[in-house]
């Protein structure tokens, strides 16, 4: 078999038939989908043993919520694929997808291979087309977010058993940590500029996501792996310095239980952890990113906790406007 599909699944009912629906219908047929249901309550378990018993490219698996890191290792454990595909419950790959895969896959030596995917919004901004083609260079994929994710890429099954690569703890950045695990182990990588997968951004889905109590300890975690991945300090100082300020946008979402005076407690121990100093030393090129640098490193909470404030009313609000802004 040459592709093991990975998805994990929680409390998605009205979103993982269609998900599904986009693996069930490629027209490249050598391929299993295995779904790991990360504990559902809502009736997502239910409908997936129901898809199982008429499908027999389904396997199912039920575990505990341990989230999609856990989710995704289960899976990985129990594909038999040559590569590993991953996709996540509200997603879809592109109709022709697993084809156009399996046709560029021509070397056995391939352990890790990167397409292009759409960013899709349904109407409140503009679709985003993220794609690369060229030789592989590690610091042009990264700042162009072909690197934050796991489902634009095939993995060697071969390469992540040997390498022991799996999926760590965080609820946060898991799969920029686990591509940085695969591109430390120097794979040999193929990118094709085909956009192969949709990425989609509903109503229920925020570019910044929702208060994850470890998000900062994850981005330096990344900071530090991606420092030592681009040959380019600068891409990596880039990248982290978008990241810190998204770990004080989510400071107001819904969810952050956390009072206004813990708010700036949060926003301080940030700013002036020692990672983001390094960050701060190297003038940006790009003039929002120079923007956020320079109000960062004022460290300052109050202003940074405004500036935070006004990004999220913007990304609520005036999604154009935040997408322009955030490059």
């Amino acid at each position: 078999m040459l592709l093991s599909v990975i998805m994990p699944a929680y409390n998605c009912k009205y979103t993982v038939k269609n998900a599904i629906g986009s693996v069930l219908r490629q027209s490249f047929s050598d391929f299993e989908l295995i779904i790991a249901d990360d504990g559902s309550t809502d009736g997502t378990s239910e409908l997936l043993d129901e898809t199982e018993s008429e499908c027999k490219e389904i396997k199912v698996l039920h575990g505990e919520n341990g989230g999609p890191g856990a989710a995704r290792n289960a899976g990985i454990s129990a594909a038999s694929g040559d590569y590993i595909l991953f996709l996540d419950s509200d997603d879809e790959f592109m109709k022709y997808a697993f084809e156009v895969i399996s046709e560029n896959l021509s070397s056995d030596s391939c352990d890790m291979f990167i397409f292009g995917f759409k960013q899709r919004f349904f109407g409140k901004a503009p679709d985003r087309i993220y794609s690369y083609e060229g030789e592989p260079d590690i610091d042009i994929l990264y700042e162009n977010n072909l690197l934050n994710q796991v489902w634009n890429k095939a993995f060697k099954r071969e390469f992540l058993i040997k390498n022991n690569i799996l999926f760590g703890g965080y609820r946060y950045g898991e799969d920029r940590l686990f591509n940085g695990d695969c591109l430390e182990k120097k794979p040999e990588i193929s990118v094709i500029p085909y956009v192969l997968y949709n990425y989609n951004i509903d109503d229920k889905t925020s570019l910044i996501s929702g208060y994850v109590p470890e998000k900062f300890d994850a981005c330096k975690e990344i900071y530090e792996r991606f420092s030592r991945l681009c040959v380019n300090r600068g891409t990596a100082d880039k990248m982290f310095l978008k990241n810190i300020l998204s770990c004080l946008t989510v400071l107001y979402a819904d969810n952050c239980p956390l009072t206004n005076e813990e708010k700036v407690k949060e926003a301080d121990r940030i700013l002036n952890d020692e990672s983001v100093k390094k960050a701060m030393s190297e003038k940006q090129d790009s003039a929002s990113i120079e923007i956020i640098r320079r109000i960062i490193n004022t460290k300052k909470p109050g202003l940074n906790l405004k500036f935070a404030r006004a990004v999220s009313d913007c990304q609520k609000n005036l999604l154009p406007v935040f997408l322009k802004f955030r490059g």
